[in-house]
């Protein structure tokens, strides 16, 4: 075997190492702060995940919102849709870091595409524990939420978008844009998912 054939096998299995231990999925992942979730779902685009502690007794959702690759000119939003699989009418969770390095993490209700920015709102569930952290190019949103009586399946929402004078901007949406693909439904019982659609 040439030395060239040698090099280049070995920098193939080289990068092949690294790109597998680079590939994250949230059951390898460990909260530093020493949360625990039962259940988690690796959401399909925008490098984001879903870890969650669904009661059903209680009607409490414990959700940890993780998207990794973002920097402090983003802003990161996980929803749930009473009304469908869009952005329009989503209750929504939004962090991001602001212009004096400190994380804000607040509640939108998304009335209409047609906003240029996420106003902070309250939602049409109650919501609790409401924090933020970014570390590392990774940033997560936790809360609990209390849930309808009954509500075990639901629409989820999730996004990531450009952040401008500590306002949360609008995302891509063109046709292409992974932002469009990030709506689905998730079973809190069985943990099922879909995903697709026009976000």
């Amino acid at each position: 075997m040439s030395k060239a054939l040698t090099t280049l096998l070995f920098s193939c299995i080289l990068f092949s190492l690294s790109a597998s231990s680079n590939a994250q999925t949230c059951k390898s992942y460990s909260f530093s702060s020493n949360r625990v979730y039962a259940s988690c779902q690796d959401l399909p685009v925008l490098s984001a995940f879903l870890h969650y502690n669904y009661s059903s007794s209680a009607n409490t959702l414990d959700i940890a919102y993780r998207v990794t690759g973002v920097t402090t000119s983003n802003w990161i939003s996980w929803a749930i849709n009473p009304n469908g699989q869009q952005m329009a009418g989503s209750q929504a969770l939004v962090a991001f870091q602001n212009s004096s390095g400190a994380i804000r993490a607040f509640t939108s209700s998304v009335a209409s595409t047609a906003i240029s920015t996420l106003s902070e709102s309250t939602l049409s569930f109650g919501v609790s524990n409401l924090a933020g952290s970014f570390v590392n190019g990774e940033m997560t949103i936790f809360a609990t939420l209390t849930l309808s009586s009954g509500m075990t399946t639901v629409n989820q929402v999730w996004q990531v978008g450009p952040v401008s004078g500590d306002n949360p901007q609008s995302h891509d949406t063109s046709s292409s844009a992974a932002n469009m693909r990030s709506v689905g439904t998730l079973n809190l019982l069985n943990g099922t998912t879909t995903s697709g659609g026009t976000s």
